[in-house]
C-alpha cells in the first residue's frame, strides 16, 4: 500500500513537472511577450470604446439576422441531440451493440468532434450555398459529436445490474437498455442538451463568416467597414439572447437536477413549448441550393480528404503540418494556462454558494459579457496589440478560456458542501482564509479537470483564429478552403484530426 501511494505521488509530481515545462515551452515558442503586452496593452480598449456608445438606430436592422442565428442554434441542436440519442447507446461498450460496432461508431464520432464547427460550415456553404442550412447542418453535426460522447459515457459508468438481470429474463437488450439505463440517463442526456445549446447560440454567431448566415454575415460586414458603434449594438442584442437563453437553461437544469420542485403538468407544458420552438425553427431554416458546382466541390473536398498533399505532412517547414501542428498546440496551452488561473480568483466572488446572490448576480453578468463577444472580435483586438500571429491567437484563447474556465470552476464550487467552511468563519477565520485552507485544497482537481477540458475546446477554437490570421494550422486550413486547394485542406486536416485525437487520448491519461 505505501509503496503504491508513492508510486502515484511520483508520478503526479512528474505529470505536474511535465505540463508546466509544457506551458514554459509554449509561451517561448508563440512569441508571448509580456513587455509589449503591458506596452502596448491600452491597445485593446480603442477598439472596445468605439463600440460605445452603439448605434441605437441599428436596432431594426438586427433583429432578421438575429432570429436566423437563435433558428440554426434551436434546429441545430434538437436535430443533433436526437440523432445523438439514437447511436450513443450503440457506441457504450456494454450496452447493447457488439464490441467491433461499438469501436466503429466511436472511431467516426471522434473523427466528428476534431473538426471545429466553423470548418464544416465552411464545407457545407460551399457545397449547398449560403444560409442558415449550412449553419444549422454545422450546428447538428457538432452537437451530435458532443452530445454522443457524454451519452455514451455516462451509459457506460451506470449499474448495469438490473439490465443484465433482465437479459437472462429473456428480455431483449435493447428492450432492458430502454426500461434501465436510459430511463437513469436521460435527465443528465437533457442537461447536457441545454448546456451545449448556450455555447450553440454563440457559433451560431460568427459561422456568417463563411457564409452560413445569421449574426455573422452583418457583423463580418460592419467590421470589415470599421462601423463599430453598429457592431457594439449587434454585441448587446446577442448579449441579451444569449442571457435570457443561459437563465432559462439554468432553470431548466434545476429542474432537472431535482433542485427546483415542479408538478408533472408543468414539466409536460415546458417539454411542448421546447419541442414547439425547435420544430418551428426546423421548418424556418433555408432550403438547401444544390448545384454542379456544389456538386463539383463536394466532390473535391472529398479528393482532398481522401489525397491529402504528403508534401505537407513531412516536411519541418513552417508551412507544413507538423510545424503547425505544434503551433496549434503551444497556442491553446499557453491560452488555456492563462484563462485557468485567472479564472480561480474570479470564481469565488462568482459563486452564489461561497460569496452570496449579490456578489454571484454581478460576476454573472461580468463573464457572460466575456463570453458572449466571438472569437473573432478578440482576434482583431488582439492584433492591434500584439500583431498577427501566435501571440494574438494566445492572448485570443487566454480571455475566452476565462469565460469558460470561471463559469465551470463557479459550477463545482457552487455544488461543494459549505459546512466546515462555515464552521471554521462561525469560528472567528477569515472569509479568505476559509477559501485557501477548506475550499481550494477540496475543489483543486475539479478545476484542474475543467481547464484541461477546455484546452481540449481550445485546440477546436484555434480554427477560428483562421479567420483574422492569428496563428495556427486554422489559418492554413482557412486560406486552402477558400481557395479550393483541397489536398492541401485535406492534409490540414488530417493534421488537425490526429492532434486532436491524440491530445484527447493524453487527456484521459491525465484526468
Amino acid at each position: 500500500g505505501i509503496t503504491a501511494m508513492v508510486k502515484s505521488e511520483n508520478r503526479n509530481k512528474i505529470t505536474i513537472f511535465l505540463i508546466v515545462a509544457a506551458v514554459i515551452f509554449s509561451f517561448w515558442f508563440t512569441g508571448f511577450s509580456l513587455p509589449k503586452l503591458i506596452s502596448r496593452g491600452s491597445q485593446f480598449f480603442v477598439i472596445i470604446g468605439k463600440m460605445f456608445p452603439p448605434d441605437i438606430n441599428y436596432l431594426g436592422k438586427i433583429i432578421s439576422p438575429l432570429l436566423e442565428t437563435i433558428k440554426m442554434s434551436f434546429a441545430g441542436t434538437f436535430i443533433g441531440s436526437l440523432l445523438a440519442l439514437i447511436v450513443a447507446p450503440f457506441c457504450a461498450y456494454n450496452t447493447v451493440a457488439p464490441k467491433w460496432l461499438c469501436g466503429l461508431l466511436k472511431a467516426v464520432i471522434n473523427i466528428l468532434r476534431a473538426i471545429p464547427v466553423l470548418i464544416i460550415a465552411l464545407a457545407v456553404s460551399f457545397i449547398f450555398g449560403i444560409g442558415s442550412f449550412a449553419g444549422a447542418f454545422a450546428i447538428a453535426l457538432y452537437t451530435f459529436g458532443i452530445i454522443a460522447r457524454l451519452t455514451w459515457k455516462d451509459a457506460e459508468q451506470q449499474s448495469h445490474k438490473t439490465m443484465d438481470a433482465l437479459v437472462s429474463a429473456g428480455i431483449g437488450k435493447t428492450k432492458a437498455f430502454a426500461n434501465t439505463v436510459f430511463i437513469d440517463i436521460f435527465p443528465e442526456y437533457l442537461s447536457n442538451c441545454l448546456y451545449v445549446l448556450e455555447s450553440n447560440v454563440r457559433h451560431a454567431a460568427i459561422l456568417g463568416y463563411v457564409g452560413a448566415g445569421g449574426l455573422g454575415l452583418i457583423l463580418n460586414e460592419k467590421i470589415s467597414w470599421g462601423d463599430y458603434a453598429k457592431v457594439g449594438m449587434i454585441l448587446i442584442m446577442l448579449f441579451i439572447v444569449v442571457f435570457i437563453i443561459e437563465t432559462i437553461s439554468s432553470y431548466l437544469r434545476r429542474i432537472l437536477n431535482g433542485s427546483v420542485q415542479t408538478t408533472v403538468l408543468n414539466k409536460r407544458i415546458i417539454f411542448i413549448v421546447i419541442l414547439a420552438v425547435a420544430l418551428l425553427s426546423m421548418a424556418a431554416i433555408d432550403a438547401p441550393q444544390i448545384t454542379d458546382l456544389g456538386i463539383k466541390v463536394f466532390k473535391g473536398i472529398i479528393y482532398g480528404i481522401l489525397h491529402p498533399d504528403m508534401s505537407l505532412i513531412f516536411t519541418t517547414s513552417q508551412n507544413g503540418v507538423p510545424y503547425l501542428m505544434l503551433e496549434t498546440i503551444c497556442i491553446a496551452a499557453a491560452g488555456t494556462f492563462i484563462g485557468a488561473v485567472i479564472s480561480v480568483p474570479l470564481a469565488f466572488p462568482g459563486s452564489r454558494n461561497v460569496s452570496g446572490k449579490l456578489s454571484a448576480g454581478i460576476m454573472k453578468i461580468f463573464i457572460l459579457a466575456i463570453r458572449t463577444m466571438p472569437a473573432v472580435i478578440y482576434g482583431l483586438i488582439f492584433i492591434r496589440v500584439t500583431g498577427p500571429g501566435a501571440f494574438a491567437g494566445v492572448m485570443t484563447l487566454g480571455i475566452l478560456s476565462i469565460g469558460m474556465c470561471t463559469k465551470l470552476y463557479i459550477n463545482t464550487l457552487d455544488s461543494f458542501d459549505m459546512k466546515t467552511a462555515n464552521a471554521l468563519k462561525s469560528m472567528g477565520v477569515s472569509h479568505t482564509a476559509a477559501i485557501t485552507n477548506c475550499i481550494l485544497p477540496e475543489v483543486k482537481n475539479k478545476f484542474f479537470a475543467s481547464a484541461i477540458y477546455r484546452f481540449d475546446v481550445n485546440l477546436r477554437e484555434a480554427s477560428v483564429l483562421g479567420l483574422v490570421s492569428a496563428g495556427g494550422i486554422g489559418t492554413k486550413l482557412i486560406f486552402s478552403m477558400n481557395g479550393y486547394l483541397w489536398s492541401y485542406a485535406g492534409a490540414y486536416i488530417l493534421g488537425l484530426v490526429i492532434l486532436i485525437l491524440l491530445v484527447d487520448k493524453l487527456n484521459s491519461l491525465i484526468v
